[in-house]
């Protein structure tokens, strides 16, 4: 499932929300600024999410407005959605945003749920790093060429910090038994 898609998904959750609707409160929550949201794709999406058969929608009429088209999420979809969240959270990706969207939105999943995903999330990261090591030793000149090395040594510098944080995250929400 693609970013906007589990974002339209978990903002219908709770509510039904016409495009534009979603279209400000993608704005005031800023998330332009860590996905890849634009207008034009937010209304694309939703046509896309309603062929799939995952949302629906309905036409309401309010006092001295047209019609407009409301949609809303339809109940077998949230388990789909919380499955995506969880995914977007324990799952490496090269793009950041993919663990931020999982993030927003984990309040839709249980307590327990988000510490697994995170737990895994660093399990996975491990294995990336244990990954980049190997490429690294056996890469002929990473050693000596400054610009190859730093092209293993960046993404593995980032991975310890994103582990660190992990650990401190756990350290402070969940040790206290709050799984």
């Amino acid at each position: 499932m693609t970013q906007i898609e589990v974002v339209l998904l978990s903002l219908l959750y709770d509510k039904d929300y016409y495009g534009y609707e979603m279209e400000l409160i993608i704005e005031q929550r800023n998330m332009r600024e860590w996905t890849d949201i634009g207008f034009s794709s937010i209304y694309n999406s939703l046509n896309k999410l309603q062929k799939k058969d995952l949302i629906d929608s309905r036409y309401e009429k309010e006092y001295g407005s047209p019609k407009r088209k409301v949609y809303f999420i339809k109940e077998e979809t949230k388990e789909i959605l919380k499955k995506n969240i969880i995914k977007k959270l324990s799952e490496y990706s090269r793009d950041p945003s993919e663990f931020d969207v999982g993030m927003a939105f984990s309040y839709l999943i249980s307590n327990e749920e988000f510490y697994k995903s995170i737990v895994k999330r660093k399990e996975n990261l491990i294995k990336r790093k244990d990954f980049i090591l190997k490429k690294y030793h056996q890469h002929p000149t990473a050693q000596t060429r400054p610009h190859i090395k730093a092209l293993f040594e960046r993404p593995i510098v980032c991975i310890d910090a994103e582990m660190n944080w992990i650990e401190n995250f756990i350290k402070e929400n969940f040790e206290r038994g709050d799984v």
